[in-house]
């Protein structure tokens, strides 16, 4: 028998997780014309985690929230587009949008990235907003020795998660918190930012995660969504 445990989503594809006793099981669909477009089954002996099995763009994809309802899969209703909050790995999206304004000679990588380094000093400052508790990051690591869970206490305003040693980052919202994907030489870090009530239970997460092998799902139900503050500044 096997169990759905994830949904992720672009605009134009669905990948839908399953697990069974021997493997993992990934579905991915066309949203518009709902065919099948891959399968993929993989022996978890192979320790193969759900995001490497997808095959569609992962880092452009998000996780769709769900739940059961009478034994069917029912989708969150609401707002289900991811919203980037700041990112430096749109470099053909930001050609496109550059094209009318500046000559072809001045669209280069190098002017790409001192405009991401302009918008996210501007985004500091639109998100410096105080949070009501201290802003926990749940990470899945990409290390060279394979994938890892880690655990850090960022801060007490929203503007503290907008720092990263890696080379290409996207901060964004999915449609209930507000995550990073983020790529370094080793492979792709995936974080989570949540809200724990007071600094003492923010550290008793952090140990809990890095120590004693504490899952996403355990964590979201500790803490809060940092999303409304995000979304109270841009509207969402």
């Amino acid at each position: 028998m096997r169990k759905l445990i994830a949904i992720y989503r672009t605009l134009k594809e669905e990948a839908r997780i399953y697990v069974t006793p021997a493997s993992f099981i990934c579905e991915v669909k066309d949203i518009t014309t709902k065919e099948k477009t891959a399968y993929l089954a993989v022996d978890s002996t192979n320790n193969c985690s759900e995001k490497d099995l997808l095959p569609l763009d992962f880092e452009h994809s998000y996780k769709v929230p769900f739940e059961r309802r009478n034994g069917k899969i029912v989708l969150y209703p609401i707002n289900k587009q991811k919203r980037v909050i700041w990112s430096n790995e749109e470099y053909e999206e930001w050609c496109d949008a550059m094209k009318e304004g500046i000559t072809d000679e001045e669209i280069t990588p190098e002017y790409y990235y001192y405009c991401c380094n302009e918008e996210i000093i501007d985004e500091r400052i639109n998100l410096h907003k105080d949070v009501d508790g201290y802003i926990v990051a749940f990470a899945d690591l990409g290390l060279w020795n394979g994938r890892r869970n880690g655990a850090k206490l960022v801060g007490t305003t929203v503007s503290d998660i907008l720092y990263s040693d890696c080379d290409y980052v996207t901060w964004y919202c999915d449609p209930y918190n507000v995550r990073c994907s983020a790529a370094h030489h080793d492979g792709r870090n995936y974080i989570l930012y949540r809200v724990a009530d007071s600094k003492e239970q923010a550290e008793r997460l952090v140990n809990k995660i890095a120590y004693e092998g504490m899952t996403e799902e355990q964590f979201r139900r500790a803490t809060k969504s940092l999303r409304p503050y995000v979304a109270k500044v841009y509207g969402w």
